[in-house]
């Protein structure tokens, strides 16, 4: 359908951008607290100065013959300090690749699109708030979505005091987004569960398992063509989280949804699409 190919990069990014944010479940809330004690699954200052990690994601959406892929990879550094109630992250994207693939052609991004550093407050669960952001270029707003959700996707969210083995607590995080006309909601219901230890090189890790329920919704109006999107699916991820250190190791999610486009000018209806994403992000040197 050519017609539906119009916002098919934006309603891509959205996907990529939202699934991301909801993967994580790490929306943003007031920082209160002091950080987690020994003990606890909770963030908290790092026994490293900063830690570097590799990035990877890829969202396909398939909407009848046409088809948007958007794929990324980087290398990204958080170096940690104490402030009030929590953390300061500052984050800084040593290198970034990523492209848009659609029917309209391709977009492409790299590190040169970030001007500068992130500055984030994270307290003990992992919920983030941005303090310093750096201007994005179109492009790499494009490919990697907003400085909030670009923030989000580095943090799991954790319980913030001690648990035993088996606990298991769930979140709720709403995200939206808006850009060329288009608003985009996002709700991820998400459970997270300790399912045990594993021993990684020596050190003993937790593993948390996390599932949620997630709708996906975007409408608006762009170059004159009203656009309705209703999709709904399920994530499954695991992450390895360092007590010892205090540090995300691993982090692999998937997410699949499906649903309807609708493009009432062009008199389309129930169009078709699905849609699933894939992200990994791993401590490097450890």
């Amino acid at each position: 359908m050519r017609g539906s190919s119009l916002r098919l990069p934006f309603a891509a990014a959205a996907l990529a951008a939202a699934a991301s944010a909801g993967l994580t479940a790490a929306g943003c809330a007031s920082l209160r607290g002091a950080l987690g004690g020994d003990g606890a699954l909770a963030y908290g200052l790092p026994a490293v100065a900063a830690a570097v990690y590799a990035y990877g994601d890829t969202t396909v959406m398939d909407i009848q013959m046409a088809a948007v892929e958007v794929r990324s990879r980087g290398t990204v550094e958080l170096a940690f300090e104490p402030a009030d109630g929590g953390l300061r992250a500052t984050v800084r994207w040593v290198d970034f690749e990523g492209r848009l693939s659609s029917p309209q052609g391709a977009v492409d991004a790299d590190e040169s699109g970030i001007d500068g550093p992130f500055v984030l407050s994270v307290d003990e669960r992992g919920r983030v708030e941005l303090v310093d952001v750096p201007q994005l270029t179109d492009a790499f707003r494009q490919v990697a979505g907003t400085p909030g959700i670009m923030a989000q996707a580095l943090f799991i969210r954790l319980p913030g005091h001690a648990v035993e083995p088996g606990a298991a607590w769930v979140d709720t995080v709403r995200v939206m987004e808006e850009g060329e006309g288009l608003t985009s909601t996002f709700q991820a219901v998400v459970t997270s569960t300790w399912a045990g230890d594993t021993i990684v090189e020596g050190r003993t890790l937790r593993v948390i398992r996390r599932a949620g329920a997630l709708s996906l919704g975007v409408h608006g109006v762009s170059q004159g063509i009203e656009i309705q999107q209703s999709l709904t699916g399920e994530s499954a991820g695991v992450a390895l989280w360092d007590p010892e250190r205090r540090l995300l190791v691993i982090r692999e999610e998937s997410a699949e949804l499906s649903g309807t486009m609708e493009l009432p000018a062009l008199g389309a209806q129930g169009v078709a699409v699905q849609a699933r994403t894939r992200t990994r992000l791993a401590l490097q040197g450890g």
